[in-house]
């Protein structure tokens, strides 16, 4: 069985301070893993990571959500409802995994948006609370960066680009002052809760056609919704992600047609992408116990035949274990440190 092991946030995104940041962290089993297996530095950004890893294009997102909700066809964007914080000379971006929006919000926000842009040719839908779609008269002309991409990032770096771009800036910044000045702001304000006072807009251009002769899991375990639904579009599998071990082998155990698993592990990508360092770390020692000790020991025991570890950021990396590689003890165990 082998079991590909995608880690968001398990490298620390600020690649300056990520020596510093693991400094005192006892992590045996991982540093084994680190220190025996055949490791390739990569830097790829988190939407990179899983789409490569589907052997997918990842393309027309807003689309696809179009078409599942029964929207007419057209030319789609998502414009998912965000907070954007100004810190000194950076405004940093959070979206909806630290928010809480209720249906009714979502509905009063997009309709006075509407009501704003209708002359421009765009009209907001709240699918859900924090998924919201823009519908546009014709082409965005436009790159965008996905909302994964930008979370915990400085807005400033991540703005639209391509030829109709500074075109779209503007565009943000207007939908940006009517929703600061909103009344339901000012009451989530009231409440102590974020205000939503941006939408992040991506998932420009048309659903690609994905490649059929690729290399692709057997199963996907995930808790990423619109990860599961790529998965699904193209034959894998999917189920949630286990919670640790011991639900992984039970939940891989009894298909005799699954010989290749990925399991996306992100508990560490909140901690990573919000710069909370106390936290990761937490999370981090947590995981030694509830996962890396465990996945050693099921690749010594043949549970495992092969394990691939694989991370997003500056710092990323791709690590492949095999049962035999654990043999070559002339490799010494390596420190998360060494990353950086």
């Amino acid at each position: 069985m082998k079991l590909t092991l995608l880690l968001p946030g398990l490298s620390w995104l600020d690649a300056h301070d990520g020596a510093e940041v693991c400094r005192g962290l006892a992590l045996p089993a991982l540093s084994m893993l680190l220190g025996r297996g055949h490791m390739l530095r990569q830097a790829p950004t988190l939407t990179a990571l899983y789409q490569q890893s589907l052997g997918l294009h990842g393309s027309g997102v807003a689309t696809s959500y179009a078409v599942a909700a029964g929207l007419p066809a057209g030319h789609w964007l998502l414009a998912d409802p965000v907070h954007v914080r100004i810190d000194r000379d950076r405004a940093l971006l959070a979206d909806v995994g630290v928010m809480r929006i209720a249906q009714d919000e979502a509905d009063a926000l997009t309709a006075s948006l509407n009501q704003h842009f209708a002359e421009d040719g765009l009209r907001f839908h709240a699918l859900q609370p924090g998924r919201w779609l823009l519908q546009l008269s014709d082409a965005a002309g436009a790159v965008f960066t996905p909302l994964a991409d930008a979370v915990g990032e400085n807005v400033n770096e991540h703005l639209p680009a391509g030829g109709n771009g500074l075109h779209w800036s503007k565009l943000l910044n207007e939908m940006q002052m009517l929703l600061y000045i909103h009344a339901v702001n000012d009451e989530r304000e009231l409440r102590g809760e974020l205000s939503v006072n941006s939408v992040w807009l991506w998932g420009e251009g048309e659903p690609a056609l994905e490649p059929a002769n690729v290399p692709r899991p057997d199963l996907l375990l995930a808790d990423d919704e619109l990860l599961r639904q790529q998965a699904a579009a193209v034959g894998v599998p999917t189920d949630s992600a286990p919670y640790d071990v011991a639900g992984l082998l039970e939940q891989i155990g009894s298909p005799a047609n699954i010989s290749h698993t990925l399991l996306v592990q992100d508990s560490l990508l909140a901690a990573a992408q919000y710069r909370d360092a106390w936290g990761w770390r937490e999370q981090l020692q947590r995981m030694e116990n509830d996962w890396f000790a465990p996945l050693l020991q099921a690749l010594r025991q043949g549970q495992l035949s092969s394990l691939r570890l694989a991370s997003h950021g500056p710092a990323g990396i791709d690590v492949s274990i095999s049962r035999k590689d654990l043999w070559k003890f002339w490799q010494r165990s390596q420190s998360p440190a060494v990353l950086y």
